[in-house]
């Protein structure tokens, strides 16, 4: 839902406007005048009650997306029925048409995923040892052409809130192939019917096999969390206590580090597909800084000596061992950095 509330600059007390797009001119929420419409809502609204706005978006929201899933309804495709049919009692499953930038539609569902994860394993903690995750989805465009979808298979997607990335990266899932072309007819009694008997004939059937995917690969990165933590520990020995540390994911440690007089962090940032994909290491000076007064940096190392089958202290010793090269390099591009500021 893409659109706009405005408030009345001159009196707050005015009840908002809610403006759409053109492509939704057709959506007309106040011709509702049920009691939990969003008519009622602005009718009596209240300035004063802090979650006015957000029910009235709540409201409006659901509104729309009822009127969106009867323009899909009334999509005269056989490809699109089918898929609405088989999905009907899904919970959580959205749709609507959408208008791309030359003008054609598509046919869109946003497919809820249940994935169970293992909590992070915190000292002391006493959080549940597992946790649902089910802010996941799959979006599925099916492009239309004179009102009917291409035989080609779907575009999909899948999408995630961006804290999710800290644990895992749905960008790297690799989604399961979709099954080659399909014919769709629909039967008298309204049940899709399919000319193929092997494979996916439907996003229903496909959703076991990507949920099963990627439960798989959750595993590998909530396993990835334990080797990076046994990675930082590994690294005391060599630096000392770190700085800062990301003790939940593991995923960032900034170390402190000196060669003679020159003292300088060490900051790590660990990949969720470490080990296979080394951290990436920076230097910051604690002694020179730029002409805004910002700390001088260095560029972001990926070119030491790595391999994943190294156990964790050796992985630390070579870290150190790189460093305490390279700093010598740094030094000197701080000091130049600085002789040329004067």
């Amino acid at each position: 839902m893409a659109g706009e509330v405005v408030f009345n600059g001159l009196d707050a007390k005015v009840a908002p406007d809610i403006i759409f797009g053109v492509d939704d001119e057709s959506f007309q929420p106040l011709a509702n005048s049920s009691e939990f419409s969003p008519g009622s809502f602005l009718r009596d609204w209240t300035v004063t009650e802090p979650n006015s706005l957000l029910k009235l978006i709540l409201v409006t929201r659901g509104s729309y997306l009822d009127y969106q899933r009867h323009r899909v309804e009334a999509v005269n495709d056989p490809r699109v029925k089918f898929e609405i049919n088989t999905m009907s009692g899904l919970q959580g499953l959205e749709m609507c048409i959408t208008t791309t930038s030359d003008r054609s539609e598509e046919v869109n569902f946003a497919v809820p995923l249940v994935l169970e994860v293992e909590a992070p394993h915190l000292p002391g903690s006493h959080l549940p040892s597992s946790t649902l995750w089910n802010d996941i989805s799959l979006q599925v465009k099916f492009p239309l052409q004179r009102g009917q979808t291409s035989a080609g298979p779907p575009q999909l997607k899948l999408v995630a809130p961006p804290a999710m990335r800290e644990v895992f990266d749905v960008d790297d899932v690799r989604l399961p192939v979709w099954p080659g072309n399909i014919t769709y007819h629909i039967s008298r009694d309204s049940v899709p019917l399919d000319d193929h008997r092997s494979g996916c004939r439907c996003l229903v059937e496909y959703i076991p096999s990507l949920q099963q995917t990627l439960q798989q690969q959750v595993r590998e990165a909530r396993a990835s969390i334990a080797l990076r933590r046994s990675f930082m520990e590994a690294l005391f020995p060599f630096f000392g206590r770190p700085l800062e540390a990301d003790a939940t994911y593991c995923r960032r440690i900034s170390l402190l580090a000196s060669s003679g007089a020159f003292t300088f962090l060490v900051h790590l940032a660990l990949p969720i597909q470490f080990p296979k994909v080394q951290p990436t290491l920076t230097f910051q000076s604690s002694q020179h800084f730029d002409t805004r007064g910002r700390p001088l940096v260095s560029r972001t190392y990926m070119d030491y000596p790595w391999s994943p089958r190294w156990d964790a202290p050796q992985m630390a010793q070579r870290i150190m061992d790189f460093v305490a090269d390279e700093c010598i390099a740094f030094k000197k591009q701080c000091n130049d950095l600085l002789h040329h500021q004067r």
